[in-house]
């Protein structure tokens, strides 16, 4: 195993001579994610109650994750696109204007998000500008806030509803 970490090496090691123990533990994450109830108890805990005087944070800690590739060159071509098209770079959903609000500091800003999540494609697949919508912070953080993402039409909708 060449570029692991120490870490990456044990987990290789404990599910390497059992495949049948991995692809359980893989089923029953996939079942709790597909499970609404649970998922829906999770989004609805409450933060905790207890009064803190302060809390821990900054520790260097290592996970293992699984990473989609992407290519920002799409990104860049979908924001030139739009430019060309509508003359600016605004939220598709709540028309928010990063250079409007910020002037220079904000030109060129806008996030990409992709309307089909990368999480739900099962290999390669080509991405195309269609594919993409431009979207400010807030509202891309809106669609990503349940783990079944919403759509812009979606996302629009309440928008136009609470700000009408």
């Amino acid at each position: 195993m060449k570029g692991g970490s120490k870490l990456d090496e044990e987990v290789l090691l404990e599910f390497y001579d059992n495949r049948d123990l991995l692809k359980s533990i893989a089923n029953e994450i996939i079942a709790t994610v597909d499970n609404e109830n649970i998922v829906s108890h999770l989004y609805n805990l409450e933060d905790e109650q207890d009064e803190i005087e302060f809390v821990k944070e900054g520790k260097v800690i290592y996970k293992l994750h699984k990473l989609r590739e992407r290519d920002t060159r799409i990104n860049k071509k979908k924001k030139d696109d739009y430019i060309k098209e509508y003359g600016r770079l605004n939220c598709e959903v709540c028309d928010f204007d990063f250079y409007n609000t910020y002037g220079e500091l904000g030109k060129g800003y806008v996030e990409c998000h992709h309307r089909i999540p990368l999480s739900e494609l099962k290999s390669e697949t080509k991405t195309t500008t269609a594919d993409l919508a431009l979207v400010c912070s807030n509202c891309h953080r809106m669609l990503h806030r349940k783990i079944n993402t919403l759509s812009i039409k979606e996302l629009k909708k309440i928008y136009l509803e609470k700000n009408s």
